[in-house]
């Protein structure tokens, strides 16, 4: 549907004097911002989804850096891991739902203040046809006790088919809103399959961050277990090289004692 620019700007500057106006922060009705734009129903319907979705502009994924709490977690080895990635998960897929659901919220809210609009007009129409009705049961009146006038039952001739026009136009009309509420409700049926769709695929992602931080810590803990494996090694080691420096010094000093003897044994033997 190609709306023109003049009307678009005018359906905006309307929809935000009426937002800036409102004292509770709603959005402005479908209604109102049609009759200060003096704009047609479904022009107004179709530009007010694009205004509400350049309203929720400022709201955007949030893409921040690995925080610090989780470098010191990762350079320490530490246990949190796992915490810390399910929370920055959960952040993430609360972010995402609370968007999806202000747009689905939107879609609903617009499609029934199309409907109570619609609405209005088919009680407009309604008045119409019981116009008709009355000028059909007064030109029925005039036509019998006023039989020889014909310029008054041409008059009510004519009033009789504007009116049937004008009830011609608004059936018209009433259809055309019929065809635009079907169309509403199929984008609206859409739109929620769409959002039941990408909250799929989060639950999806979800599980696969929650499979690899699994992987992850399990990855941690063997570092881990063999970081103390070697430690103690390394203790044992330092043990034994102990327990050997300290033979070795028994044997030097026995080795020395023997060497002190062995020029008095020698002197013995001559």
């Amino acid at each position: 549907m190609t709306i023109n620019q003049e009307i678009k700007e005018r359906i905006f500057t309307a929809a935000d004097e009426l937002y800036a106006a409102s004292k509770d922060g709603e959005y402005p009705r479908i209604e109102d911002v049609r009759q200060l734009s003096r704009a047609g129903m479904n022009t107004v319907a179709e530009v007010m989804k694009e205004w509400r979705q350049l309203q929720r502009k400022q709201i955007q994924t949030i893409r921040e850096p690995i925080p610090a709490d989780l470098q010191v977690v990762l350079q320490e080895m530490g246990q949190s891991l796992w915490a810390t990635a399910l929370q920055l998960v959960n952040n993430s897929l609360e972010a995402a739902r609370a968007t999806f659901e202000a747009e689905r919220t939107d879609l609903i809210e617009l499609s029934e203040q199309l409907s109570e609009a619609f609405d209005k007009q088919a009680e407009a129409i309604e008045r119409a046809n019981d116009e008709l009705e009355k000028a059909k049961v007064l030109n029925e009146k005039q036509t019998l006790e006023l039989a020889d006038s014909i310029s008054r039952s041409d008059k009510a001739e004519a009033r009789i088919t504007e009116v049937e026009r004008r009830a011609t136009d608004l059936r018209a009309e009433l259809d055309r809103a019929h065809q635009d509420i079907d169309r509403l409700r199929t984008e609206n049926q859409q739109a929620i399959g769409k959002i039941e769709s990408m909250e799929h695929a989060h639950q999806e992602q979800r599980k696969q961050v929650a499979a690899e931080s699994f992987r992850l810590a399990e990855r941690m803990a063997r570092i881990q277990d063999e970081r103390d494996n070697a430690i103690r090694q390394a203790a044992e080691a330092r043990e034994r090289a102990a327990g050997l420096a300290g033979q070795l010094e028994a044997t030097q000093t026995q080795l020395n004692a023997l060497l002190t003897r062995f020029p008095k044994i020698n002197n013995a033997t001559e």
